[in-house]
């Protein structure tokens, strides 16, 4: 009798292996919709400051004034070009943790196409040998009598 090997527990691996990807995937994307949501309050924040700063200008103003809009303004670009930055690279990261979602996605859907095949040959195997032992025991009957 050859050796068979359950899949099983390979099968129940590949599945937990698809999930914690998955985790990942959507952890990714999670922070990319909150870097985004900061991105848009940001650009709210920086038309904002503009429009105060233009108000400023119109009436006239201190220098200090001019001085603290302006280094206003320097902060919230610095900071939008590092939130696009971040954006830009948790782009990637989910553009590569897509594909090893897809890839152990993949492997485990082999796996249990691989373990349907195998019971559907055993099914068929088993009603082979019940139908044998059903013709056997139908033609030693016939011979009795």
């Amino acid at each position: 009798m050859p050796y068979r090997f359950s899949l099983a527990p390979v099968l129940k691996l590949r599945e937990s292996i698809e999930e914690r990807e998955l985790h990942v995937l959507e952890r990714t994307q999670h922070e990319i919709a909150h870097i985004v949501q900061l991105l848009e309050s940001l650009k709210l924040r920086q038309s904002t400051a503009l429009l105060e700063r233009e108000s400023v200008l119109t009436r006239g103003t201190w220098a200090a004034d001019l001085h603290f809009h302006e280094q206003l303004r320097r902060g919230l670009d610095t900071r939008q070009n590092t939130l696009e930055t971040t954006l830009a690279d948790l782009q990637v990261r989910r553009r590569h943790q897509l594909e090893n979602y897809e890839s152990a996605k993949r492997k485990r859907q082999a796996l249990s196409d691989l373990r349907d095949r195998q019971r559907a040959t055993y099914e068929a195997n088993a009603a082979h040998r019940q139908q044998r032992i059903a013709d056997d025991s139908f033609l030693a009957r016939r011979r009795q009598q």
